[in-house]
């Protein structure tokens, strides 16, 4: 499937960042280029893009695959990998929740609100900075995050990164959800599940952090 739809604007947009951040993997360069050209549609005020938004935030919660008017977005054959069932593989559910997730984050933000370097763990700290939160057990983003860490389910997983992604788009704060897309694919999987932890704890503890520069609210930049 190509990586641009019927109700997307034609055209690749620029990287003006390739190189700075890790490779994405295939859900994740699948999602990241689809919601590049999304962003770039919405931020452009175009009709067709602002209701492939609102099918997106329509179908965020449901299962992968339920929701007919998205399958042109959400789904790619890269997803597939021979041999596999009737139900959602790993890449289609992380692809599906990602992209709808993104359309909560995006909905009335005049930003970029999926931005390549912004990884969960990192927006959560910069959520935490904003709000001024205590460094403390009772401090809400940390309870919220390691909550999501914790989760012994997607759908638990999604139910609270949900609540924190509402929180990043009243903060204007974005999220790398192509990086977001990939984590969530190898979460499935045992191994991958305590890599993609621990990563986020890095994140949001800074260890090995190379910077934390604020985002700018309704920053233009491309990344």
């Amino acid at each position: 499937m190509s990586t641009t739809t019927g109700d997307m604007p034609a055209g690749a947009v620029t990287d003006t960042t390739a190189g700075r951040w890790a490779p994405l993997g295939t859900v994740g360069s699948v999602v990241d280029s689809r919601l590049r050209v999304l962003q770039e549609g919405l931020l452009a005020n175009t009709a067709s893009s602002a209701a492939t938004l609102a099918r997106l935030r329509r179908a965020a919660g449901k299962p992968a695959g339920s929701a007919p008017d998205i399958w042109q977005v959400t789904l790619s054959e890269q997803f597939v990998p021979a041999g596999s069932g009737d139900a959602p593989t790993a890449a289609e559910t992380a692809a599906h929740v990602a992209m709808t997730l993104y359309a909560v984050h995006q909905q009335s933000a005049k930003g970029r609100m999926h931005q390549r370097g912004y990884g969960l763990g990192r927006s959560a700290r910069l959520l935490r900075t904003h709000l001024a939160s205590p460094d403390s057990e009772t401090d809400p983003v940390r309870r919220r995050f390691q909550a999501i860490g914790t989760a012994d389910s997607l759908d638990e997983l999604v139910h609270h990164a949900r609540g924190l992604v509402q929180q990043f788009r009243s903060a204007a704060i974005p999220l790398d959800y192509g990086l977001f897309a990939d984590q969530l694919a190898r979460w499935h999987h045992e191994a991958g599940a305590g890599r993609v932890r621990l990563q986020w704890g890095r994140e949001f503890y800074r260890t090995g952090a190379r910077d934390d520069g604020p985002p700018g609210a309704g920053s233009t930049t491309t990344t």
